[in-house]
C-alpha cells in the first residue's frame, strides 16, 4: 500500500548553521535544489527518515519548520506573501496534500491548529505524532487530537497507553549509509573517553546525568565533554520560577503549575552548573562531525535523562555503536533486548560501578576492542534506521487500512 507522508520536524540549530557554512552558494539555489542538498546532507532525524522511507516506495517530503532560510525560499517559490510560522506551515501542508501527517516536532502546532488542519486538509486520513520527551498533562489535550504517537522508549508508550491514547514503541537507530562519509574523510580525534549531548536542568531531564560526569571529573577521569548546557539566563529564569513555585506551595496550592503552566518548570530545584563541567566543556559536534568524534573515541559515554525511566532507548546507544565505538551506558531493564550486554556494549550501575568500568576498559585494550566490533556489528544488523523505516510503514500502513473499513 503505497501512500503519500508529509514529516513536519526541525533541526539542531548548530547543525542548519554549520550547513550554511559549508555551503555558502545556497543563495543561489532553487527551493528543490536547497531542499535536496539539505536532506542528502544532514544526519538529522528528519533527514534520515526521509531518505530511508523513499527507498523503501513511500513518497515522502519533509518540512524543516525552523530552517527560515528555506521555508522563506519555498514561500517567494509561491508567490506568498510573508506571513507566521503556523500559517507559512498550513499552506504547505494544504500544498502537499498528504494521506498521513507526521508532526514529528509538536512546538509549532498547537491543538487547535491541528484540528484545523484535519477539518480543512481532506487528504489527511492519519495525523500521527511523534514524541520522545517529557510532557505534562498540559499537553494531554493536543496529544489526543493525534490518530497515534509514535515514541522510543517503553517508558513513555506505558505513560501514553494510561492516559488513553494509541502509542507505537519505535525505538531510535542508525542510518547506516552514514558510513561510507564518516570513513571517507581522514580528520580524527583524540579522545579517550568522550560525552556528547546536552545537559538541560529541571524534571524530567539531566540531574542523574550532571551528577554523573560531575563525579566522574571529580575522580580525575580525562572525560572530553561536548556538550550544549543551558545559558546563565535561562538558569537564573528557572530558578526564579522555582521560587514563586515554592511560594505557592507553601500558601497550600498543590501542583500550582495547573494553574499556571510556566511553572511546570520549577517544579523541582534547578542548580547552577559545577565549576568542574563548566571548565571541561568543549565545543558541540554536529552531522558527520559528531559522528567522526564517536568512531575516534575508545569509550562513548551514555547516561539516559529522567523522562526514560528504567527504560533504555536513547539516540546515542545506536550512533555510539554503529560508528565502532564502545559504549559504555546505564543499565536499563530492557537493555537486553537491544544488545548482549558484555559482549556488545558494557553497562554500570551507578557512577562508582562507571568509573571503575572506565578503568578496566582503559587497562584492558584487546576486550574494549571486542566488545566495540561487536555492538557495531548487531546495530547495522538489527538497530538500522531502515529497518525502522519499515517499521513504521507497517504501523502506518495497518493504521490506513484500519480507518478504511
Amino acid at each position: 500500500m503505497s501512500f503519500k507522508l508529509l514529516t513536519i520536524s526541525s533541526m539542531y540549530p548548530g547543525s542548519l548553521e554549520e550547513f550554511y557554512t559549508r555551503f555558502s552558494e545556497y543563495k543561489k539555489w532553487s527551493y528543490n535544489e536547497h531542499y535536496n542538498t539539505l536532506i542528502e546532507d544532514s544526519t538529522e532525524f528528519a533527514a534520515s527518515y526521509t531518505r530511508s522511507f523513499s527507498k523503501l516506495g513511500i513518497n515522502a517530503r519533509t518540512v524543516i519548520a525552523n530552517d527560515s532560510i528555506l521555508q522563506n525560499k519555498w514561500r517567494i517559490q509561491q508567490g506568498l506573501r510573508r506571513t507566521n510560522t503556523k500559517k507559512l506551515l498550513y499552506k504547505q501542508i494544504q500544498n502537499y496534500q498528504p494521506d498521513v501527517l507526521w508532526i514529528e516536532d509538536l512546538r509549532f502546532l498547537e491543538k487547535d491548529d491541528l484540528n484545523y488542519i484535519r477539518e480543512n486538509v481532506k487528504s489527511i486520513k492519519l495525523l500521527v505524532g511523534y514524541l520522545c520527551a517529557p510532557w505534562s498533562i498540559d499537553d494531554l489535550e493536543k496529544l489526543q487530537v493525534f490518530n497515534l504517537i509514535i515514541t522510543c522508549t517503553p517508558g513513555l508508550k506505558v505513560q501514553f497507553e494510561q492516559a488513553g491514547i494509541k502509542s507505537f514503541l519505535v525505538y531510535h537507530g542508525f542510518d547506516s549509509d552514514l558510513l561510507t562519509r564518516i570513513n571517507s574523510e581522514n580528520k580524527t580525534y583524540s579522545d579517550q573517553i568522550i560525552f556528547t549531548g546536552s545537559l538541560i536542568q529541571g524534571k524530567g531531564y539531566h540531574k542523574s546525568r550532571i551528577q554523573l560526569i560531575e563525579h566522574l571529573l571529580d575522580q580525575g577521569i580525562d572525560l572530553s565533554l561536548y556538550i550544549n548546557v543551558e545559558t546563565k539566563v535561562k538558569i537564573t529564569a528557572k530558578r526564579i520560577i522555582r521560587f514563586f513555585h515554592s511560594i505557592l506551595s507553601t500558601l497550600g496550592i498543590n501542583n500550582p503549575e495547573r494553574y499556571f503552566h510556566i511553572l511546570q518548570y520549577g517544579s523541582v530545584p534547578v542548580n547552577k552548573y559545577p565549576d568542574s563541567i563548566l571548565k571541561a566543556i568543549k565545543k558541540p559536534k554536529f552531522g558527520i562531525e559528531m559522528l567522526k568524534l564517536l568512531k575516534s573515541a575508545k569509550i562513548v559515554l551514555n547516561s539516559h535523562g529522567e523522562i526514560a525511566g528504567n527504560y533504555a532507548g536513547n539516540m546515542r546507544l545506536f550512533e555510539a555503536t554503529g560508528t565502532g565505538s564502545c559504549l559504555l551506558t546505564d543499565n536499563k531493564s530492557n537493555i537486553s533486548d537491544l544488545f548482549e550486554v558484555g559482549k556488545e556494549i558494557v553497562v554500570y550501575e551507578d557512577r562508582e560501578d562507571c568509573a571503575g568500568k572506565i578503568s578496566w576498559l582503559l587497562e584492558n585494550e584487546e576486550e574494549r576492542k571486542s566488545i566495540a566490533t561487536a555492538g557495531k556489528e548487531r546495530t547495522l544488523r538489527s538497530h538500522s534506521i531502515l529497518t525502522r523505516a519499515s517499521k513504521i510503514i507497517e504501523i502506518l500502513t495497518t493504521e490506513l487500512r484500519n480507518s478504511s473499513q
